[in-house]
Parts: C-alpha cells; sequence; structure tokens
C-alpha cells in the first residue's frame, strides 16, 4: 500500500528527514511519501491563510484516493481503530493521503471532502514532530495489520 502525507511546512531539517527515513525504511512492503507543500503568503491574515493553504492542499489530493485529514475537530481513535481504517481502505484497493493543514488549522472545505478526520490529540504538535507521530503510527498500524509483535 501506498501512503501520501501531504503538509504545509517548509524545508525538512537533518533530525526530521533521519527520523522519517527511520520509519520509511521499516515499512518494507509500503511505500511512504512526504509532500511538503509551500507558500508565500507571510503577511495574510490567519483566515487568508487557512484559505490559501486549503485550496493547495485540495489541489494536491487525488480525488480516486482516500484522504484522512488530521484536525483537532476529529475525533480521537486509538491504533487498533488506525489500524482498523488502513485495513478497509487497502481492502478496497484505495491508497490514503494524510492531509495535515498549517499552524492555522484545514479549512471547512478540506474537512468537508476528507473521507475521515482525525485528531491525533487535544494537544498540540509541531509539524516536524507530527509527521514523525503520524509515520510512527502508520507503521503501528501495519505491524498490527500483520500481527507484528511491535504493537502489544
Amino acid at each position: 500500500m501506498k501512503f501520501k502525507v501531504h503538509s504545509i511546512s517548509s524545508k525538512s531539517q537533518v533530525w526530521e528527514e533521519t527520523a522519517l527515513e527511520f520509519y520509511k525504511k521499516r515499512l518494507h512492503e509500503h511505500e511512504l511519501i512526504f509532500l511538503n507543500h509551500k507558500h508565500k503568503l507571510s503577511s495574510k491574515n490567519s483566515e487568508e491563510l487557512i484559505q490559501a493553504e486549503s485550496g493547495i492542499l485540495l489541489n494536491k489530493v487525488e480525488k480516486i484516493n482516500r484522504a484522512i485529514s488530521w484536525d483537532i475537530k476529529g475525533r480521537s481513535i486509538s491504533s487498533k481503530e488506525f489500524a482498523n481504517l488502513i485495513t478497509e481502505y487497502s481492502m478496497n484497493d484505495h491508497q490514503i493521503e494524510f492531509v495535515i493543514g498549517g499552524s492555522h488549522g484545514l479549512s471547512n472545505e478540506v474537512l468537508d471532502k476528507s473521507n475521515h478526520i482525525i485528531s491525533a490529540s487535544k494537544l498540540t504538535f509541531p509539524h516536524r514532530l507530527f509527521k514523525i507521530i503520524l509515520s510512527e503510527q502508520i507503521y503501528r498500524a501495519c505491524s498490527i495489520i500483520s500481527n507484528h509483535p511491535y504493537h502489544k
């Protein structure tokens, strides 16, 4: 299965790339692709930024795939429920595209077009760290699916 992670972010740092590469290597038969989308709007108010960033994301996510957006408005789920969701999509030959908004969140338009909206926590995480957390959870879900002992 191929997983794509779309995020609004700047150039990756070395430590971030090292951590992401660690999980990419552990996902042997799966492909984990990170797509960092940038924008040049810095002086806009938060609503204008959300709309601009959301427009970029909507143009990048392929409509034939399943989109899972990460947003504080989403539902909290367990790692096992996350694995079940991935299983459900993989059984129907759907590619999964994860969407991470900018620091101001995602627009209602992006959320409305998402197949699922998940909240990782009520805590706020920086994008660099969240991409690593998401990578680990994808690996954990794949471990659960394959009955690997990683998830205890």
